[in-house]
């Protein structure tokens, strides 16, 4: 990876936590649970956090894998789909964990705030990713994943 491509991941990630912790206020004062800003800023860091770790386990660990399995390139492309689908269930996972902890509601109500920010954030990581290209002409292959494997 190049220092750009992981100057680009540090800022999009500073810009993501900052957006999903709005994001999770908000949803938070529409479901009427006490919230505030610190909180779902603390929710999204532990959140995201993980999604960091997992990230660079995956960054690392699979390409040398992969060339010592002498995989081809089309079952490379399955397997990080698989891994992709994987990450997504995790993610979900992680944040019904993190948000039943933080805001101590049902599972089912941090079920859909965890599937809401996740799926909201996938659409900004494209709007993101989108616009980088729009703007630089430059489409993120690498340290893009550091943040979004999925």
């Amino acid at each position: 990876m190049d220092p750009i491509g992981i100057l680009v991941d540090i800022v999009i990630l500073i810009l993501m936590l900052i957006l999903r912790a709005l994001y999770t206020n908000w949803l938070a004062t529409k479901l009427k649970w006490e919230s505030s800003f610190r909180r779902a800023f603390l929710v999204n860091l532990i959140w995201i956090i993980f999604l960091v770790v997992m990230s660079l386990l995956i960054i690392f660990i699979a390409p040398p894998l992969f060339i010592e399995l002498s995989f081809t390139m089309d079952e490379i492309n399955l397997i990080y789909l698989i891994i992709s689908f994987l990450i997504f269930i995790i993610n979900v996972i992680i944040g019904i964990f993190i948000v039943h902890s933080f805001y101590e509601k049902e599972y089912w109500g941090s079920l859909v705030v965890a599937i809401i920010v996740v799926i909201s954030e996938r659409v900004i990581m494209i709007f993101i990713y989108v616009s980088i290209y729009i703007f630089l002409g430059v489409w993120l292959t690498e340290g893009f994943y550091l943040f979004t494997p999925f």
